[in-house]
């Protein structure tokens, strides 16, 4: 009998398969891994800024949420994200750096204020996510590989790069369309591994000459839960604004 984690794996995997754009001609992919990755980092590295709205699903083991948002991020450390309910009620404002994570609960006028470590989300979200996690959540980008990383394996599977590298904590996997350099794939494993995050793209869209994804999907198997990004409309590379300024009244809670 398959375990739960190995049915996800393999069902995320035909997922990601199944709804990757259909070509009818599978191209020949002639580049190294180096220049692979290197085409990666340069398309991402174009994107400065990103502005965009659409629905966000977080999904835990005690319930699944959904919502609109509006979302404003410059890389490499700032994020606004405005959350809204039924029929467009606001409902909070999310702004997260490096430094700090602030959490406005506009209906019961309190802030939650507190570091930006996974603990720290967990308890708000229920979903426990790093910073960077989260900015790449929006984002659509994934941790580049480092000096850290050693490369164990490079191939072509069904028209996307797959590159393999290992680290002191286990493993990353990259799965690149090769046409436009988008990471449609990503998925890290741990020492004995096992996946400890599974994402993938599965609708894309042209914005300013670059392709952006439109849907992302992030899960964390262990943990039984995961986050959906969809957006309806993107911009890069405008003037974003991601500061905000809580009201004197509120109640602040220190996490």
């Amino acid at each position: 009998m398959i375990g739960w984690q190995s049915a996800l794996a393999v069902g995320l995997t035909l997922a990601l398969i199944g709804c990757a754009p259909h070509r009818e001609i599978i191209k020949e992919r002639t580049l190294t891994a180096d220049e692979v990755m290197k085409r990666v980092r340069d398309r991402a590295g174009f994107v400065k800024t990103l502005g965009g709205s659409g629905m966000i699903t977080v999904e835990t083991r005690e319930a699944s949420t959904s919502g609109s948002f509006d979302v404003v991020l410059k890389k490499p450390d700032s994020l606004r994200v405005e959350f809204h309910g039924p029929f467009g009620i606001h409902v909070g404002t999310l702004t997260v750096s490096r430094d700090q994570f602030v959490f406005f609960n506009r209906r019961e006028n309190t802030a939650v204020i507190g570091k930006p470590d996974g603990s720290t989300l967990q308890s708000m979200f229920r979903l426990k996510i790093r910073f960077d996690e989260l900015l790449n959540a929006f984002a659509g980008g994934f941790p580049d590989a480092d000096e850290h990383d050693s490369l164990a394996g490079f191939s072509v599977d069904r028209d996307l790069y797959v590159l393999l590298y290992r680290n002191a904590d286990g493993m990353k996997e990259y799965r690149v369309d090769g046409d436009d350099f988008l990471v449609m794939g990503y998925r890290t494993l741990d020492a004995q591994g096992t996946a400890t995050l599974i994402a993938f793209i599965s609708r894309t869209t042209e914005t300013g000459s670059v392709m952006m994804p439109s849907l992302l999907r992030i899960v964390f198997p262990d943990e039984h839960r995961s986050i959906t990004v969809a957006y309806d409309d993107i911009r890069i590379n405008e003037p974003v604004d991601c500061s905000f300024v809580l009201p004197k009244n509120v109640e602040r809670i220190d996490r």
